[in-house]
């Protein structure tokens, strides 16, 4: 596989009228991330709400998707649940299916022990690649900790930092445990990606709908184009900034991906004024897309 880098989208699950997980639509965002230029897939974290799904609705999603992805891009499955045995039971599971990689973070309140626990276990039933998921209200490691823990689990080759702010944390990060990491990653939809990178990051995980935007973000950079990079990710930000769940939704039935917008657990709809804004915003970005444009309501 390599080592993964640059934009993984994280896939919001899609649901029937009837509140079922919308299979179809699972398969097509899947599909939209491989053929957008994104780097990697990652579900279900918290933009797929894995809060919300059964074990089994995890399980047979991520059949779906390594199914349709077909070995185009690296998939990583979220492990995170309400316990650290859960957590286990789905690296178990991500090893059956023959997901690329898994990422976790732990259970709310569990603790420095309980969170460095979880990451044994699941390297006892998962060979694969491991990504620790750093987030600031769940359990979140020094990167001291984190350092002594791949000394410990050297599967652990991934560090999705979250804590908040998160670019002087991505720095501790790098400056304690970089040489032992393939990857840091950051996440906050990517709102903050330039001074994410300056200090360590080589990826980001922010939800899919405008991940191809992003992704060249990575590769201008990569490319010497720095100036570039800043400018495309400045256009994105008043898009980024609008993120929630109906967003995501609706950004991704705009391109023509999601057919459904239900929810499980519904937010604030978006209203004629927010989509209206929303219209204005994507102007700035409608020529940086790869493929899939912005329809019509």
């Amino acid at each position: 596989m390599g080592i993964m880098k640059g934009l993984f989208g994280l896939l919001p699950t899609p649901y029937t009228d009837d509140l079922e997980i919308h299979t179809a639509d699972l398969k097509r965002v899947a599909n939209f991330c491989c053929e957008s230029g994104q780097h990697g897939i990652v579900w279900p974290v918290m933009v797929g709400e894995y809060y919300y799904l059964a074990e089994s609705e995890r399980v047979q999603g991520l059949d779906s998707v390594l199914e349709e992805v077909n070995g185009r891009l690296p998939v990583v499955f979220g492990c995170s649940g309400v316990s650290i045995l859960q957590s286990a039971f789905y690296a178990g599971a991500a090893k059956k299916s023959g997901a690329d990689a898994v990422i976790a973070m732990a259970p709310a309140s569990a603790g420095a022990k309980l969170t460095i626990d979880m990451f044994h276990r699941i390297a006892d039933v998962f060979d694969g690649p491991i990504f620790v998921q750093n987030a600031g209200g769940h359990s979140p490691l020094s990167g001291e900790q984190i350092s002594r823990l791949i000394d410990d689990v050297p599967s652990i080759q991934y560090v999705k930092e979250e804590r908040q702010p998160a670019p002087p944390n991505i720095a501790e990060v790098k400056r304690m445990a970089g040489h032992k990491l393939k990857t840091i990653f950051c996440g906050s939809a990517g709102a903050h990606l330039p001074a994410e990178i300056v200090r360590g990051a080589n990826g980001c995980m922010p939800a899919c709908e405008i991940g191809d935007v992003l992704a060249k973000v990575f590769e201008l950079w990569w490319a010497g184009d720095e100036e570039g990079a800043r400018d495309l990710h400045t256009r994105a930000l008043p898009l980024i900034n609008l993120e929630t769940h109906p967003f995501m939704r609706y950004i991704l039935k705009r391109r023509g991906v999601f057919t459904s917008m239900a929810e499980r657990a519904p937010a604030r709809p978006l209203d004629a004024d927010d989509k209206r804004e929303i219209s204005v915003l994507l102007k700035a970005i409608e020529n940086d897309l790869n493929g899939f444009p912005f329809g019509t309501e």
